[in-house]
């Protein structure tokens, strides 16, 4: 049994698979993590691994990810060193949130091809994820130099030195859009927006950096930019849901509740929205602000929405830390003038 065999019978065991053969296993539903209710038929009709691919692929932009997933380990059953469906593997279950499932489909893509941009980059955004931070920038400076190298770029030989770095429109934009990241993560603004403006010269267009950027702005307290990323992001991709949410978060933390929540629903319920913005209130101190948003939240779904009595529980406890303080801090001013 092959290496490529081996890996999908440990997938087809990790998703709950039962069954330990290689064939069976890439037919059984459990592999997609999903509770489809029939195999896929079209196994018995794909005859070749690029018409897999291409059927993997537009599954994949129709957001049926259980179709992709089977078809990317179709195509890899009939040509085992197809490590981008291999490298299609690792991605869906990424995104689904399957890390152990990630992690073993990219290692054996790196394991086998450790050049391969795309099998690095994904690794590079696994470990990202996973709060890895020294092993992310790891991966994604070693697809920087593959980057750099496809582009005979002789300067750009240090990934951490942006300024000598070239791109263009085939450079990997969640490669620098993750370095960007990191470089917030260590409070390291100036790093950070570089790395974004990379990305941007490789995808103008890309709601996905301009909100990247736009946080960056906001931790830097440049409420003004940030809003400009957002609104120029929201332009470029209006249900982009990360771009709503942070403008969301912005406008609430300048007051400006009604824009707030206006934001939040365009990505989640008027309950939930209320919440949001009542707790934004909480943690800056506006206690009678948060308090109408929790009760409003409250009032519009009373039966499930424990989130915000929990907050609202909390306004109510910092009130009494406020009235305790103020007390003890009266006392002490009496004694002190008698």
């Amino acid at each position: 049994m092959n290496k490529v065999s081996l890996l999908l019978v440990a997938i087809a065991v990790l998703s709950g698979c039962k069954s330990m053969s290689p064939e069976q296993a890439s037919a059984d539903h459990s592999i997609y993590n999903g509770n489809n209710s029939v195999l896929y038929q079209a196994k018995q009709e794909i005859g070749s691994a690029d018409e897999a691919m291409l059927i993997a692929a537009q599954a994949y932009r129709a957001g049926d990810l259980d179709q992709s997933l089977f078809q990317y380990l179709r195509a890899l059953e009939l040509d085992p060193k197809r490590y981008e469906a291999l490298v299609w593997v690792g991605r869906i279950h990424r995104e689904r949130g399957n890390t152990q499932l990630a992690e073993l489909a990219l290692n054996e893509v790196l394991s086998n091809a450790p050049g391969n941009l795309d099998g690095l980059t994904e690794m590079g955004l696994l470990s990202l994820a996973g709060r890895d931070h020294a092993r992310a920038q790891e991966m994604l400076f070693k697809a920087v130099a593959v980057d750099q190298q496809r582009l005979a770029n002789s300067k750009g030989s240090n990934p951490a030195n942006v300024a000598e770095l070239k791109v263009d429109s085939r450079s990997p934009v969640k490669v620098y859009n993750g370095l960007g990241v990191l470089a917030d993560l260590r409070n390291n603004f100036v790093e950070a927006e570089a790395y974004y403006r990379l990305a941007i010269q490789i995808e103008p267009r890309s709601a996905l950096v301009q909100n990247s950027l736009g946080y960056s702005f906001y931790l830097n307290g440049r409420w003004e930019e940030a809003a400009r990323a957002y609104q120029q992001g929201i332009t470029y991709d209006p249900s982009y849901k990360p771009l709503w949410r942070n403008y969301g978060l912005l406008l609430a933390r300048n007051g400006r509740y009604e824009e707030a929540l206006s934001a939040f629903e365009r990505v989640e319920s008027r309950a939930e929205a209320s919440n949001d913005v009542g707790y934004v209130c909480l943690i800056e101190g506006q206690l009678d602000q948060a308090e109408q948003f929790l009760r409003s939240a409250i009032e519009q779904s009373p039966s499930y929405y424990n989130i915000a009595w929990d907050n609202l529980n909390r306004v109510q406890q910092i009130r009494k830390l406020r009235q305790s303080a103020a007390t003890t801090h009266g006392a002490a001013a009496v004694a002190v003038a008698r």
